[in-house]
């Protein structure tokens, strides 16, 4: 019951997005705007907040981090590996593939999932995990992407100018960068500030996922397809698996934050999956549907991952 609760908002939103271009409401230029805003404005403050937040000298368990970006990267490698020779897809739509088995929903739906099973101390670890997706495997993502666009045909030297200036110009890639300097300098934020970055921030989920909805009545994918069902199985078994087997017996993490990790790891499919997808414009249809269905799923993986681990 509390997994359905947790989600049910998640899913109120999705549905809102999806009648209102059923009704003529909004059209796919409105859906194009509500993502340019997430993008560009209300998601790369929400990841500077979490950065500039973050006591990174104090409160990142190092271990903890190694453990869980190692799983990462290696389940990324393997998701590419399976698009690849399962399903024979291109270079692009093989990184949104692998990007959505490994970027789990973790700030907004397993934040409070953890807080309600595990207490408030459980909270700081699914903070960090966010953190990493945010400062590492979402840019992996973007660079890979980048890197496709800038090769094209064109000398290798041109090619690295391209893909540094992609990297200078992306707005959470300087997200990232700005708040990793804040948080090392010791300052604190200003009152002001910090409520602009909490009033702007908390706008990236429910615009992403209003323009998710959106974006299944019109971008059509069968839900039951075998890559949507792939993304969703190693999204929420392969994932968790590895983490528990990483946090628990390849690494010394303690209990509550290992615990937390397996939670994190077993979120479905993150909205931001889908942005990454809209910028680029590769993979819109399949995101979508993968990260409705991996949710819909994790009513019952949730469930069965907290009953094994407490």
């Amino acid at each position: 019951m509390t997994t359905i609760l947790i989600t049910l908002p998640f899913f109120a939103v999705i549905a809102c997005g999806f009648f209102a271009t059923r009704r003529k409401i909004i059209n796919s230029e409105g859906r194009s705007g509500l993502n340019l805003f997430v993008y560009y404005f209300a998601l790369p403050v929400l990841i500077f907040s979490l950065m500039a937040q973050a006591d990174i000298r104090s409160e990142f368990q190092w271990t903890f981090v190694a453990a869980y970006l190692l799983v990462g990267l290696v389940l990324f490698i393997a998701s590419l590996v399976v698009a690849t020779l399962f399903f024979k897809i291109d270079y692009d739509l093989r990184v949104v593939f692998a990007s959505a088995c490994i970027y789990g929903n973790t700030g907004y739906l397993g934040l409070p999932f953890v807080v309600i099973a595990f207490g408030q101390a459980a909270s700081v670890p699914v903070v960090i995990c966010t953190t990493v997706d945010l400062a590492v495997m979402l840019p992996l993502a973007s660079i890979l992407l980048d890197f496709n666009k800038a090769s094209s045909g064109i000398p290798f030297a041109q090619v690295c100018r391209k893909i540094a200036h992609s990297i200078v110009k992306n707005p959470l890639l300087v997200a990232v960068a700005l708040g990793v300097l804040f948080s090392l300098s010791g300052l604190e934020m200003p009152q002001v500030a910090d409520r602009f970055f909490v009033l702007l921030g908390a706008a990236a989920a429910p615009c992403a996922l209003f323009a998710l909805g959106s974006s299944l009545d019109e971008e059509r994918a069968g839900f039951l397809q075998g890559e949507i069902l792939t993304i969703s199985f190693i999204k929420l078994v392969i994932h968790p698996l590895l983490i528990f087997f990483a946090m628990f017996h390849l690494f010394s993490v303690s209990d509550i934050w290992a615990r937390s990790a397996v939670i994190a790891a077993a979120m479905p499919v993150a909205v931001t999956v889908y942005v990454l997808a809209q910028q680029y414009k590769t993979y819109i249809g399949r995101t979508s549907a993968s990260i409705l269905i991996s949710t819909i799923i994790s009513v019952a993986t949730l469930a069965f991952v907290l009953n094994y681990i407490t």
